[in-house]
């Protein structure tokens, strides 16, 4: 396997949220308690200032790490509330292939559309030329929300591509006619700089998002039991709230928090009961373990020959340092062994799945684990199949020791009882 094979990097390692573009209906059903719904609890001052920035003509760069429900925030927090302020705006998350700009000018056309003039068609022009005449048709400006902007630096760089639109973005972030917010996982804040040779004070205005703090993490159990009609015991909420396997940077995961609320909710949904409870907690293992085992009932539902060929990717999908690497078709089928024959129907399915996902780099398209965020639970996964799997050969060389043994001490006085003969 070579080093073109296994591409391992900081951007890779830290690689992008899944698109819900990837998600078929079924499996977004079968994933319903599975990948979670974000919450917006505590995200009220990164909101405002975002919006304040932007009334104040300012580019906004909004960097996180994974998992942090950026993505929400910027759909479900900073849409409305531009939207409120008199902006047309548009989320904008698909920036994989050749034609994501082209693309990205039809979405603005139906967002003007939807939200002003019904009778207004991008035309071919420049993505400024396109937000000066939304200006001057409907005497609003839009606002972008250029949301997992590390996708669009990873996968074009260094391109004629990436130049034509690097330099349209710029000219569109300078004009009057539009204004941008851009979130990226924080790794790509360095390869991002590439673009201050076009847009003075690149960084100047910058917003990290956070961990929740324990009190917003308290707020998002209970928001989230009661959107389901449920409610959750105090205690429960406390242990969820205060795991280790939720603990992020001396604050709560947003991800993992409702990774394992929505296990414990559909638990109970399941036992007919409206109230989460510290003994169903106690039967799904606790609360680290209730995250940590939050895909196995998704994993369980896999094929013999499936689960083994994600068990043997998990070595080259997940770094030693427990980040995910993008690979190649190729070498993922080379170490299939010698259920290689599988490996290419298997792929498919995985991504139907939302285990993993595509990414079209310009030489060729990778495959790797669908967000950031499952890689630690996946992981655990392979590490208590390897577990159990050791066990298993442990034993299994016990019982055949111990045959051998007992086969050698019948053998040896057999012959004795022959010879005493």
């Amino acid at each position: 396997m070579t080093a073109g094979d296994v591409e391992s990097s900081q951007a890779n390692d830290n690689g992008a949220l899944c698109s819900e573009a990837l998600l078929s209906r079924d499996a977004r059903q079968r994933l319903a308690g599975g990948l979670p719904q974000m919450t917006l609890c505590g995200r009220d001052q990164e909101i405002s200032r975002i919006v304040s920035d932007i009334k104040g003509d300012h580019f906004v760069v909004l960097s996180h790490e994974p998992g942090l429900g950026a993505t929400v925030l910027m759909q479900e927090g900073l849409q409305p509330a531009l939207l409120a302020e008199g902006f047309i705006t548009l989320t904008w998350s698909d920036w994989q292939g050749r034609s994501f700009a082209t693309d990205l000018k039809e979405a603005v056309a139906d967002a003007v559309r939807h939200q002003a003039d019904p009778g207004f068609f991008a035309e071919t022009e420049t993505l400024n030329d396109l937000m000066e005449r939304v200006y001057f048709r409907t005497g609003r400006r839009v606002a972008l929300l250029l949301d997992q902007f590390e996708d669009y630096l990873r996968c074009h760089a260094g391109s004629h591509i990436s130049d034509s639109f690097d330099a349209e973005l710029a000219h569109t972030v300078s004009s009057h006619y539009a204004k941008c917010v851009v979130s990226l996982q924080q790794h790509s804040v360095g390869p991002l700089e590439r673009l201050s040779q076009y847009i003075p004070n690149l960084l100047g205005h910058q917003v990290q998002l956070a961990p929740l703090t324990h009190a917003a993490a308290q707020e998002a159990i209970l928001a989230e039991a009661a959107r389901r009609s449920m409610d959750v015991e105090p205690v429960v909420v406390e242990a969820l709230a205060g795991c280790q396997a939720a603990a992020f940077q001396r604050g709560v995961h947003p991800f993992f928090l409702m990774q394992g609320l929505k296990r414990l909710l559909d638990s109970e949904s399941r036992l007919k009961s409206t109230l989460a409870c510290q003994a169903t907690l106690a039967l799904n293992g606790g609360p680290d373990r209730l995250i940590m085992e939050s895909l196995d009932p998704l994993l369980g539902d896999l094929n013999t020959n499936m689960a083994e060929l994600l068990f043997r990717w998990c070595n080259i999908l997940i770094s030693p340092k427990n980040s995910r690497i993008s690979v190649t078709a190729k070498a993922l089928t080379d170490y299939a062994g010698k259920l290689n024959r599988f490996a290419l129907t298997t792929l498919p399915h995985l991504q139907e799945l939302g285990l993993l996902r595509t990414v079209e780099m310009p030489e060729v398209t990778r495959y790797e684990i669908s967000r950031e965020s499952l890689t630690p639970i996946l992981h655990d996964w392979w590490q208590r199949r390897e577990t159990s799997l050791t066990a298993r050969r442990r034993a299994q060389f016990r019982v055949r020791s111990i045959s051998v043994a007992v086969g050698s001490i019948v053998a040896i006085y057999a012959a004795w009882l022959l010879l005493g003969k």
